[in-house]
Order: C-alpha cells, then structure tokens, then sequence
C-alpha cells in the first residue's frame, strides 16, 4: 500500500482501489479560536475606539470586494467562453471553513460529478460516505511525461488556450493524472472550478490520447 498526502486529503492507494479520506484540521480550527478569544480582547484594550472603527471600515468595504469579484469572474466567463463557478466559502485558504470542509467537499464533488455524468476522461469514483471517505478505481502511473507535457497535450487538443486556466495547479500535476487500460483519465477532480472544463473537453482528451512509443 502506497500513502500520499495533500492538503485536504489523505490517498491511499491499494492493488486495484484507491481510498481518498478527507483531512479535517480539528487541532488547528481549535487552535486559532482559542488565540482569537485571547487576541481580539488584547487589541480592544490596545487600540480602544479605534479598532472598532477599523471592523466598521473592513465591514463597509466587503460589498465592493464581492462587486469586484463578481466582475472578474464574469470577464474570466467571457475570455474562456464557459461557465466559472462562484467561490465558495469553503474554497477560501486559510478560513476554518476549508480547513473544516475542504476534503469532505472535494470527495463529495467527485462523487456527484462522476455519478452525473459519467465523463469518460476522469477515473470512476465508486462510493463516497458522505465525502468522509472515497473509493475510487486505480491507475497505471504515467512514467513517460512530466507536468510540463500534460499541460501541452490539454493545449494541443482545446481551441480556448485559457480555458486550462480555471484549475492551471491541477491540469499541470502528472500526478493528477493516470492510464486506464491505455487511456488517459484525470483522478483529481474535486474543485468545483474544473467541472465545466471537463464537460467540454473531457471526451476529446480522452479519445485524441495515444500512448507515446
């Protein structure tokens, strides 16, 4: 048995599956709220008046953030000419949402976008338990490239050469990738922010690919 980890899972990978268990930072989430129930009390001591003027400004200034996302987004929709996700609060590195939810939800999207669609191009994911716990059916890993040549199949084979852009981190690791019976399919696609990709690409990834010789 092999063991991989990242930051929102723990992989372990068996003869003929592959077990995906979500991380879930318990120690951590309770860390910061034991420093925050001690640290803000320091800073109204500190700062008196003035740090509630700066919560007031930061909370003021929140709808013109959300404004501006909402127009990058729709700018990014137009360039790679398909639908981009809105973020959500358990995609934010660095809050407890995503140290709380983060590998329950990547899990469970794999799951669901497999059983909604069953795309071609990604490795089939069998069960989930609730995103706790995956199992997923293994693959053969890919020896003949490198991140670098993965990423230059995916351009090669799409017209929109932005559209790799909506998830560059996981289209560009050859670890996310694996052989099938001689066909190439992803085993990492649990952001939210790929699915689309895949539904316009996923088929022609999936049937263009040849082995090298």
């Amino acid at each position: 048995m092999e063991t991989r980890i990242g930051s929102t899972r723990r992989v372990f990978i068996f003869k003929n599956i592959v077990v995906k268990v979500a991380r879930v930072y318990l120690y951590s989430i309770l860390r910061n709220e034991i420093r925050s129930f001690f640290f803000y009390p320091g800073l109204i001591i500190r700062d008196g008046r003035e740090y509630f003027v700066r919560r007031r400004q930061i909370k003021s200034e929140r709808p013109r953030k959300l404004q501006e996302y909402e127009e990058y987004r729709l700018e990014q929709e137009r360039l790679m000419e398909m639908e981009i996700p809105k973020t959500k609060r358990y995609e934010y590195y660095g809050t407890v949402a995503i140290l709380l939810m983060g590998g329950i939800m990547a899990n469970y999207q794999e799951w669901k976008f497999y059983r909604q669609t069953k795309n071609v191009f990604v490795m089939p994911t069998h069960f989930s338990l609730f995103g706790l716990l995956n199992i997923q059916k293994r693959g053969e890993r890919i020896t003949f490239w490198d991140g670098g040549e993965i990423w230059n199949y995916i351009h090669e084979n799409i017209e929109n050469h932005k559209q790799p852009f909506c998830d560059g981190h996981t289209l560009s690791e050859i670890d996310n990738f694996c052989l099938d019976d001689g066909h190439l399919r992803i085993v990492d696609y649990g952001s939210r922010g790929i699915e689309p990709f895949l539904k316009l690409h996923g088929e022609n990834l999936f049937n263009n690919f040849k082995t090298p010789d």
